[in-house]
């Protein structure tokens, strides 16, 4: 048999059994299972379970149904795996427990009463989705990021997920902080580079061209350049890439490299009509430029590009070396791991000294020496919280709190006081529970688990925090009031869960003065 389980959300801890068939999911009463939230369409979802597999399937929903934190429509499911819907997230398991106990988990069908949920925890509010632009971001991060990390909380301590974030940080902004200043230090050393071998080029081409034109290359002397730094090579070439200058090399051939395959092309355009010069990249630390030397033809009366000079630079000794960008990255990393740190600890201080502070308080107060807990540290989301516990603090017993759940100044040791009428009750197969005067629970038994689907860690809670609805709270502050009044110290009435009905006898147990009493759930034929 295949069960869900409430893991994050309202009522958490809750299951459901699924049926054969056809499982409806939603906030309206005649679904299978009842969520109880305005996030929660009124069919939302339907399971459907075959002997081979449970196959999900969406029915609208307005806020959409996630499995394993992905949107679906369809998606057969397999145990383990995690449905959400609205602020509920249920597990789908495996369970061998016997049919009988599903009816714990889901509305029959021709009922006309809710199907019970367990609440023994806080209802979240209902929060709706937000009409601006930040909210709405806002609740899709809570909604969509924020589970996950809430779940790796619930697996993994606090200061571990911290750390982590922060190392995930701290590269994050060496690397974001000084690769592109890397980067932007290097396209400046290049545009440099191209300048330089531009003005160079240019230089050139000025001081020469009239050598060229009136064919006197051997007056051409190119030793100037000789001891400019970075400069990788000068030449002058015609359009065939035959070598004009420096006269070391005159009449040979510019060949190889990528200087000479670049020279070839800027020949050919040349030849094609272009006039202006042009700066290329040959690789990461070379930057070449050609400049056309033009003369006139006096066949033609009209002047043309009859050689070119070509300047490349090498860069590479101006560019931040491996070894150097290491030791950038290395010294960003450890600055920012620095600063995490710092970071990391006056955070995580921040986050435990309230609640160190709340423990102490705690302590004081049960042992008499303060009236209620502190609350000096200024976190806004923790107000309701401290609120609620000098609350509860207020309605405990002055007298002091037992581990028998007394009420009163008088000490109570209720195991021993419903000894009885719990093995009366168990030796007869029917549901027991016992509260004491503040309708707190003292005592239950797992036959009271079964029919009312109350859990039995529901022990030293109030009836008001664990009751489904408030037809049980009702009930039992009607029989106190009966129990109380009676000589016999009993009262008796009809009670229904689930659609089953129940004569439910009341008895008083534990010093009169206490008005404690033990409910005896006896079902009807």
């Amino acid at each position: 048999m295949h069960r869900l389980v409430i893991v994050s959300g309202p009522n958490r801890g809750s299951s459901f059994s699924l049926i054969d068939g056809e499982n409806s999911i939603g906030r309206q009463m005649d679904n299978h299972i009842v969520l109880s939230s305005g996030k929660v369409s009124k069919r939302h979802c339907a399971l459907l379970v075959t002997p081979r597999e449970v196959f999900l399937r969406d029915e609208g929903s307005t806020n959409g149904t996630f499995v394993n934190g992905t949107l679906v429509r369809k998606l057969p499911l397999k145990p383990g795996d995690k449905i959400s819907i609205g602020e509920f997230v249920l597990e789908l398991s495996s369970s061998t427990m016997p049919v009988s106990a599903a009816k714990e988990s889901f509305v029959n069908p021709m009922s006309a009463q809710p199907a019970p949920i367990v609440s023994n925890v806080r209802h979240e509010p209902v929060v709706e989705m937000p009409q601006d632009l930040p909210g709405k971001i806002i609740f899709g991060f809570e909604s969509k990021v924020m589970p996950f990390f809430y779940g790796l909380l619930m697996k993994n301590e606090y200061r571990s997920i911290v750390a982590i974030l922060f190392v995930v940080l701290t590269l994050v902004s060496v690397v974001g902080a000084v690769m592109p200043m890397t980067d932007l230090a290097e396209k400046s050393i290049q545009r440099e580079a191209m300048i330089r071998a531009k003005v160079l080029a240019r230089e050139v081409a000025d001081r020469y061209t009239p050598a060229i034109a009136s064919r006197s290359e051997s007056q051409i002397d190119l030793s100037f350049l000789e001891n400019e730094e970075s400069v990788k090579m000068v030449v002058i070439v015609d359009t065939n890439l035959q070598i004009i200058a420096p006269q070391s090399r005159l009449n040979q051939i510019l060949g190889g490299g990528r200087e000479a395959g670049f020279a070839m092309i800027m020949a050919k355009e040349f030849k094609d009509g272009r006039e202006k010069g042009l700066g290329r990249l040959l690789s990461d630390s070379v930057a070449a430029y050609i400049e056309p030397l033009k003369t006139t033809d006096p066949r033609q009366v009209k002047t043309q590009v009859t050689a070119m000079v070509l300047v490349s630079i090498d860069f590479s000794n101006n560019l931040l070396e491996a070894g150097g960008l290491g030791v950038a990255y290395g010294t960003g990393f450890v600055i920012a791991g620095l600063l995490a740190v710092l970071v990391f600890f006056i955070l995580m201080r921040l986050t435990i000294k309230p609640f160190e502070v709340l423990n102490d308080d705690l302590d004081q107060v049960l042992r008499g020496e303060l009236p209620k807990v502190t609350h000096e540290f200024k976190i806004e989301e923790l107000d309701p919280f401290w609120g609620n516990i000098n609350s509860t603090i207020q309605r405990l017993p002055k007298g002091g709190v037992s581990s028998d759940f007394s009420s009163g100044e008088m000490m109570v040791n209720w195991d021993n006081e419903i000894a009885s009428v719990r093995a009366l009750s168990e030796s007869s197969q029917m549901g027991f529970v016992a509260v004491d005067s503040n309708l707190v629970v003292v005592g239950m038994n797992p036959q009271f688990e079964e029919v009312s689907g109350i859990r039995m860690d529901a022990i030293g809670q109030a009836v008001q925090q664990i009751a489904r609805d408030q037809s049980l709270i009702s009930l039992a502050k009607d029989l106190q009031e009966r129990v109380v009044s009676s000589p016999s110290r009993s009262a008796s009435d009809d009670f229904e869960f689930s659609g089953v009905s129940f004569h439910v006898i009341a008895t008083g147990v534990g010093p009169a003065n206490q008005s404690g009493f033990a409910m005896v759930f006896k079902k009807k034929e």
